[in-house]
């Protein structure tokens, strides 16, 4: 019995420490756009974000992306977080995540897709989605 006591205290352990540091967040994003290799329509999105993952869910939960992130730092931290898209054109690529309060965020690769977009664009146009916590 209490060998069973102490795999499942263990187990519990270990399942929830994967939860620490965990920001879920909700956006509206009001244009189609590229995280990834995905594309996701305009909508409304709960954005599930970790140190070094990132996972983008739809609200009616039809669409949905996970990516690795970089972390990246800040010289000032805002009230709002904020999704960083990079536009070419007609085009959103997602870029990046800041938490609210926070000097740390995270960006993630750009695809070959929007390096070659960012080849043959004139000038890059960085827009911001504010979050809203949960």
């Amino acid at each position: 019995m209490t060998r069973l006591l102490v795999v499942t205290g263990l187990f519990a352990a270990l399942a929830c420490s994967g939860l620490q540091g965990q920001t879920i967040m909700n956006a509206n994003i009001p244009f189609d756009f590229q995280l990834g290799k995905n594309a996701m329509p305009a909508g409304d999105y709960q954005i599930s974000y970790s140190a070094h993952m990132l996972v983008v869910r739809s609200e009616d939960r039809k669409y949905n992306a996970t990516v690795l992130t970089i972390p990246k730092q800040r010289g000032k931290a805002s009230e709002t977080g904020v999704l960083q898209f990079n536009r070419y054109g007609d085009s959103y690529f997602f870029a990046g995540v800041w938490t609210p309060n926070s000097v740390t965020g995270s960006t993630v690769v750009a695809t070959s897709r929007e390096k070659e977009l960012a080849r043959r664009a004139r000038s890059l146009d960085p827009t911001a989605v504010s979050l809203k916590s949960r």
